[in-house]
Formats: C-alpha cells, structure tokens, sequence
C-alpha cells in the first residue's frame, strides 16, 4: 500500500525532479492505497465512481482549478526555447501572454470545487501533470530522433510522423498526429518536440523557434485561431506537427502506471486511461 506523498514521489523519481512543480498538487492527503482510480480528467463525477467502485484514492492528470499556481508551469517554454537558441527576451515575451490568460483564469475559476468534494468523501486525490509530460517529451523526442536518423539527410517531416507511430500511443489514438502547418513531404531539419510546459505555446512561442532555425515543431494540440496566425506569418518551409493530445499525455502517463503496479497499486483506468 502507497500514501498519496509516495505516489507523487515514484513521478518526481522518474524524470530526476526534487520538488512538486506548480501544476501537480496533493489535494487531500492519505495513505493505506491499495487501489486508485486514475483518469486524465478527474472531477466530482469521476471521484464518486471511484468510491462507487471501492478505490482507495482518485489521481488525476491534469490540474483542476485548486492547483491555482499552475501559471508558473509555463516558464518552462522559456526554458525550452532558449535551450534550442531562442534569446532569453523573445522566449519569455513570446510566453507572457500564456501566463498572464492562465492568471486571470485562474481568478475566474472555482478553485475549491473538485478538493471538496474529495474531501466530503474521505477520498484522497491528487494530480501529477508536469513529471509525467516531461518524461512523455523525453520518450517522444527519442522516437522522432531515432526515426530522422534512420532516414539520413534527406529526412522529412513524414519520418517525424513515423517516428511519433513507433510508439503504440499514438498508433492506438483515434487521432493520430498530423501536420497543421507545411507538408509531410518538406524536410524536417531542426526539429523540437515542445511538450512538457504545462500547455501547447500557441502561435507567439511557434514563431519564436521557427524565428531562430527550428524547422519543424512538434505540438501535442493547437487551436485554430493560432493556426490561422502561423499560416500568414510563419517562414516559408516551416512545418508544425500536431502530435494528438491524449495519446501524448498516454506516452508518459503509461509508464508510470506500470511503476505504480510493479509496487503492488491496483490502477482502475478511466477518463483517457
């Protein structure tokens, strides 16, 4: 049996983290776990079927609104981008904007909703977003990077796909990845997966890495509006990937399901699992 400390700590292990970033959050604490609901979304519903189906505690993945210091993820972008050669003033300026949306959402927001009614229940509930994307980021970037050097110099952006099918993920999705922007036949050139930053940086962070020599980006979701953005101001030849949103939250959230089984937690699945 697992306490909810030891559960968020087997995350943290698994890609070398020292603290709980800021959009994963014990809610309620316990201990004694023996078997957990785990679901990518988890609300009021969800933690009444996990009572209904006798779990001893609810994870969730993605951060409801009591993990008001979510803004704070983004910073990650920054480091991202600077670390494939965006200036430090472009990168945090193309990522204010995320910040400060996600800032006023969070004033707008219930906070308190989904961490009471756990606690009404006695039912402990935490959620692990952040471990769990980077260590998807590591494992999609090694695929795409296999698969560019298998194809050699004349790689393009369909081997980038290809390399994202390796994985069973994405080859079991309902949405498989495609290309928004560019051509499946265009080189790939640089290539980053940007993932791992608490949400897709829209069309401001796109332009920054496509500004400064990246030629294919990987994202795992994209809204429309920003897409309309990068097809009148991207450079010529630029390419973007919309890997597919679950199945890339899958590509990290599935090893550590096995971790929590090999530990003797009984997982239910549900909600995306």
């Amino acid at each position: 049996m697992l306490s909810t400390a030891e559960i968020m700590q087997l995350a943290l292990d698994l890609v070398g983290f020292d603290s709980i970033p800021p959009d994963s959050a014990i809610q309620v604490e316990g201990d004694g776990i023996a078997r957990a609901l785990f679901g990518i979304d988890i609300g009021p519903s969800e933690l009444l079927l996990a009572r209904h189906l006798e779990a001893d505690a609810a994870i969730a993945h993605h951060p409801g609104g009591g993990v008001v210091s979510y803004p704070a993820i983004l910073d990650k972008h920054v480091a991202q981008m600077t670390g494939s050669g965006v200036p430090l003033d472009e990168a945090v300026a193309a990522v204010q904007p995320l910040k400060d949306a996600r800032t006023l959402a969070a004033h707008a927001g219930n906070w308190d909703h989904t961490a009471s009614v756990a606690r009404l229940l006695g039912l402990p509930y935490l959620n692990i977003h952040n471990p769990l994307d980077e260590l998807g980021r590591r494992i999609m970037t090694k695929a795409v990077e296999d698969a560019l050097s298998a194809a050699g110099p004349g790689a393009t952006v369909q081997h980038v796909i290809e390399g994202l099918m390796s994985l069973p993920e994405f080859r079991k999705a309902p949405t498989g990845p495609l290309v928004a922007l560019g051509g499946a036949a265009n080189p790939a050139g640089r290539v980053v997966v940007a993932h791992g930053a608490g949400t897709n940086g829209g069309a401001n962070v796109a332009l920054a890495y496509f500004k400064h020599g990246v030629d294919t980006l990987v994202y795992i979701h994209l809204a429309y509006p920003d897409l309309l953005k990068l097809r009148s101001e991207a450079p010529p030849g630029a390419s973007l990937v919309v890997a597919g949103h679950i199945a890339a939250d899958l590509v990290g959230i599935n090893p550590f399901v096995r971790v929590l089984e090999e530990r003797g937690l009984e997982i239910v699945r549900a909600s995306g699992l």
